[in-house]
């Protein structure tokens, strides 16, 4: 028994640790949320962060007109975002990568949220897609 104790004791040790170390955002509606590195700086009435040396970026939103379907992201996002390649194209997520409009990089992810989706776009001008990929890849629907 002693010996399930103090890994289990280390263990609840490192997941407090490691929310310590991450910020929630939440998009203005309230319904779709995702971590960031404790050093960014959130702002919560738009939904959006950027890191300490604001070189990377994001957005998360819900649209409450247009877009409510999984299928209408992935018609529509092409269209706007015509720098980006589709990357993941499945019933539960849509993701892609590329430039976004204003010529960064960017990772776009949408995911459903019952009638509604979920959207996050980041921008980075330091440090690499798979970066960007593992912050979005933090995007919940509540």
């Amino acid at each position: 028994m002693k010996k399930l104790i103090v890994p289990c004791c280390v263990l609840v040790l490192c997941l407090f640790a490691s929310a310590a170390d991450t910020k929630t955002v939440t998009s203005r509606t309230g319904n779709c949320t995702l971590t960031v590195p404790s050093a960014w700086t959130v702002e919560p009435t738009i939904g959006s962060a950027h890191s300490a040396d604001k070189k990377v970026s994001l957005v998360v939103s819900s649209p409450t007109h247009g877009l409510n379907s999984l299928a209408e992201v992935e018609e529509t996002a092409p269209t706007i975002y015509k720098d980006d390649k589709v990357t993941k194209k499945a019933s539960s997520e849509f993701e892609m990568e590329g430039n976004s409009i204003t010529g960064k990089p960017n990772v776009y992810r949408a995911i459903p949220a019952g009638g509604k989706v979920c959207i996050v776009e980041i921008m980075y001008e330091s440090g690499t897609a798979a970066d960007a990929r593992a912050i979005v890849e933090t995007m919940k629907a509540k």
